[in-house]
């Protein structure tokens, strides 16, 4: 019978306030791998972004220290390195393991907050409330969703927890498990996400709330932990100050800061109704949160709710809800000192930077309602009330944001150049051409296709001499395509055969000549026509009206001998080209440049 009887029993007890022990540990797995999953199916209809694609070329060079250590914008991120290596390593280019790692990261995560609500509380309904509130809460779906938040910041999440529950094995005497993995856990956080590093105040705040003796000796009892975290701070420290390459920034002004202050404490304000609800797409598909003045309202009345609870009831709870406070106010002042010349207030509504904040605010929010004394006929009704209210708001902050997350172009591009390129054969000649504006941003440092592709191994020739390049479109196909000519070199006719002669080692300098209205400035290609009687290589340079020069990438393969060929060049860095300059180091060279043409690819026809 008690076979029989034990699943429905038991899950009755989870209900009404007796669960088992293992029950509770079953339903918390339960919900990281439900939840994981779903948020795994959602995350399918979406695909790279930009920072995505950058990453992984970069990934592409492999697990060297200097490449794993190369800045991230400002950032010193040895850890997101690796992981984007691994992908460029085990499957280029495939959403769907990206996705399988993250439900992976996430379903982690979610069991360690649950394991931890349990050593915290026992056995208790709350620790159920607790795991759903920090597995549902919008603040970390939007960083799941984008591929490299997640990076940054699933890590920060697993391995801050794994610091959380090092702190508790400290404190209950198993000293040498909590040194074993608890500094090793904060130096893999902070190689992810040097912003994860907050979860030390949370860590400090738990420390204090299980603390079951004076605060002198528990002083005394910290210090030897304390001594173990600095280790991996200071380690890390030193690797960031060394190789880091900060911009100089500042913060904005006083009335400007306690602006950004507003916006930021709406965000947790916002979390705690189930928001933010709504959310502004600016470059589909990435989206911000814009939650409405009455999703902070009612967010700010249950916080005070719960802190006048905290205040009456547990008061030691307060110390999660100052670890809240802290990470908002070093959040505002770090962000916005190295963000906010560039974004603007973006970072108050771009969930990248809140996205850990889910754990101190899930331990605040449990560790105060559990002292919520549920009296009278009513009391449990309002209870599930309230959390079904809060779980409404969520889906609908869930539904609003997947409306757009869909619509990314990069996965139709990427399938149509891969399919066209196979369709083609590995002969097929190209031009350099960037790839479009809606999936690669101007912010990128290197828009060019060719990367991406040399990543995939996928054959082809780069601008290879012969007739024009074909030029990959903005749907991804493949286009016969020509140079559209802005400009042609000019040189005076001083020898009757060829008009642009080089022999042996030697620089010329031309000017050029419009053939537009107007010079603009752009990222050029050039065509060169010539013949030679055997292989030379030139360099090609482009020249403003002020002396500014840009080299042109060389051609992988050397000018072939011919009696009349083309070789391409390109794209330069952004020029308003007004002469040109070529250049050979090699004493045997003889060849004729024909025609030197100054343009942009354009489909033909």
């Amino acid at each position: 019978m008690r076979g029989i009887e034990s699943v429905p029993a038991r899950l009755a007890k989870v209900v009404h306030g007796a669960p088992d022990s293992a029950v509770l540990r079953t339903v918390v797995l339960v919900i990281a791998v439900v939840q994981a999953g779903l948020l795994g199916l959602l995350a399918r209809r979406g695909s790279w972004l930009s920072d995505d694609i950058d990453f992984l070329v970069q990934g592409d060079r492999g697990f060297a220290p200097a490449e794993l250590l190369t800045p991230v914008n400002d950032h010193i991120a040895p850890g997101l390195r690796f992981v984007y290596a691994m992908f460029a390593t085990v499957a280029p280019l495939n959403w769907d393991v990206t996705v399988v790692w993250r439900v992976l990261m996430q379903a982690v995560a979610i069991a360690l907050m649950g394991m931890l609500l349990i050593r915290l509380l026992g056995r208790s309904r709350w620790i159920v409330a607790g795991t759903l509130l920090y597995a549902l809460t919008p603040l970390s779906m939007p960083s799941f969703m984008s591929l490299s938040s997640a990076v940054n910041n699933l890590p920060a999440h697993v391995f801050g927890l794994l610091l959380l529950h090092a702190t508790l094995d400290w404190y209950a005497g198993n000293r040498r498990r909590a040194v074993a993995y608890g500094p090793l856990s904060l130096l893999i956080s902070l190689a992810c996400w040097e912003k994860s590093g907050l979860i030390i105040f949370t860590a400090v705040a738990l420390a204090l709330y299980v603390r079951d003796r004076p605060i002198r000796q528990w002083f005394r009892q910290s210090i030897a932990y304390a001594a173990a975290l600095i280790v991996p701070v200071v380690a890390f420290g030193i690797v960031w100050l060394t190789h880091q390459k900060a911009s100089s920034q500042q913060l904005p002004g006083f009335g400007k800061l306690l602006d950004l202050g507003g916006q930021s404490f709406a965000v947790p304000l916002g979390a705690l109704a189930g928001g933010p609800w709504h959310w502004i797409t600016f470059a589909a598909p990435f989206s911000t949160a814009a939650a409405p003045p009455i999703a902070v309202l009612l967010g700010g009345i249950v916080a005070v709710f719960l802190l006048a609870v905290a205040w009456r009831q547990d008061r030691r709870a307060l110390l999660l809800w100052a670890s809240i406070l802290i990470y908002v106010l070093v959040t505002l002042f770090l962000v916005a000192y190295g963000r906010f010349a560039a974004f603007g207030d973006t970072f108050t509504i771009h969930y990248h930077y809140w996205s850990d904040l889910s754990i101190p605010l899930t331990l605040a929010v449990v560790l105060t309602a559990k002292s919520l004394q549920l009296k009278g006929i009513l009391a449990p009704s309002i209870a599930w009330c309230c959390l079904l209210a809060w779980t409404a708001g969520v889906v609908v902050s869930d539904a609003n944001f997947a409306k757009a997350w869909g619509d990314n172009p990069s996965r139709p591009y990427f399938d149509n150049v891969t399919a066209e390129l196979d369709k083609a054969g590995p002969s097929v000649n190209l031009w350099d051409s960037p790839m479009p504006a809606d999936v690669v941003t101007l912010l990128s440092p290197d828009r060019r296709l060719s990367p991406v592709l040399r990543m995939l191994g996928v054959p082809f020739r780069l601008q290879g001499p012969g007739s024009d390049p074909y030029f990959v479109d903005e749907t991804g196909h493949l286009k016969p395509s020509h140079l559209a000519v802005w400009s042609r070199a000019g040189a005076p006719k001083k020898n009757p055969i060829c008009d642009m002669p080089m022999s042996g080692a030697a620089s010329l300098t031309f000017p050029l000549r419009p053939t537009q209205s107007e010079l603009i400035e752009a990222e050029w290609f050039v065509k060169a026509g010539y013949f030679a009687d055997h292989e030379s290589r030139l360099r090609i340079e482009l020249l403003d009206a002020s002396g500014r020069t840009v080299a042109l990438p060389e051609p992988a393969a050397s000018w072939p001998a011919s009696n009349g060929s083309s070789m391409y060049f390109g794209p330069s860095a952004r020029i308003l080209a007004t002469s040109i300059r070529l250049t050979t180091t090699d004493p045997e060279t003889n060849l004729c440049i024909t025609d030197l043409e100054i343009g942009l690819p354009v489909v033909t026809g």
